[in-house]
């Protein structure tokens, strides 16, 4: 195992591990673990063909998201199941040899369940911030509920030769919902795994009858209930070419710019 993992190290509470494509089949399952696949550094660059199955991903964890090959739909992952928000809106549940460039998961067993009523997306995210542990390195969340005001988002398809990310989201599809039933699910990592992954909340929605879905922009809860799980570790597979870079050495204009953010 030990020539499978090209990292190993710790970022203040957080411990990351980089492994390859064979380190990661073999990377044993275990709660309040977060598995990656490649970075964000990466999917920045253009880097939009993966190496990681869907199959793979679903047996190391059972909640999460990411985005689905060529940049082909928003990958939104709920009870252990592979859902692709489309750039015209469908949505599709995915076969498990669909490839993934870049996503986490992680297998979700919540330590904090409550209820949030009637919060700005603002408002949410800062009564989840105050639910997670305090030390907790990485928060997942999973709501579901009622929402209204939903700003979502999702990209067409790319061909080669790639585009930058930051020059396809200028063409994004953006979707506005006065109100739907459905499920939330993201994670908040600490701003020092910032190239490594996004810093702060990233969060995907799933309706409840499968009729919408993107990355989030914006919403506001209606009533939804609440689970908060913290992982302590994250497990990133690098596919060939890709290293794991100098995490907390991003451009954070870029990624509020990629993520939707002012």
């Amino acid at each position: 195992m030990a020539r499978e993992i090209v990292d190993d190290r710790m970022i203040g509470a957080l411990h990351l591990r980089a492994l390859t494509h064979k380190g990661l089949q073999h990377d044993p399952q275990g709660e309040h673990v977060a598995i990656q696949t490649s970075t964000l550094d990466a999917l920045m660059d253009g880097r939009y063909e993966g190496d990681t199955t869907i199959d793979e991903l679903l047996r190391l964890g059972t909640m999460g998201i990411g985005t689905v090959q060529f940049l082909d739909g928003e990958l939104i992952v709920v009870d252990g199941r592979a859902f692709a928000a489309r750039h015209d809106g469908r949505i599709d549940e995915l076969p498990g040899d669909t490839l993934t460039p870049f996503a986490v998961v992680t297998h979700f067993s919540p330590s904090v369940e409550t209820e949030i009523v009637n919060a700005t997306f603002d408002e949410m995210k800062a009564r989840i911030d105050s639910y997670a542990p305090v030390d907790a390195p990485i928060v997942a969340v999973r709501m579901e509920g009622e929402f209204a005001a939903l700003k979502l988002r999702s990209v067409e398809r790319q061909v080669p030769p790639y585009r930058h990310l930051s020059d396809v989201v200028d063409d994004q599809i953006e979707w506005s919902l006065e109100n739907a039933s459905g499920v939330v699910v993201g994670f908040r990592f600490p701003d020092a795994a910032a190239g490594v992954e996004v810093p702060g909340w990233h969060l995907h929605f799933l309706a409840n009858d499968f009729s919408h879905g993107g990355h989030i922009i914006t919403l506001d809860v209606v009533s939804a209930q609440v689970a908060v799980d913290r992982c302590d570790e994250l497990h990133v597979e690098l596919p060939s070419g890709v290293s794991l870079g100098e995490p907390g050495a991003a451009n954070r204009d870029m990624i509020r710019k990629i993520e939707g953010g002012d």
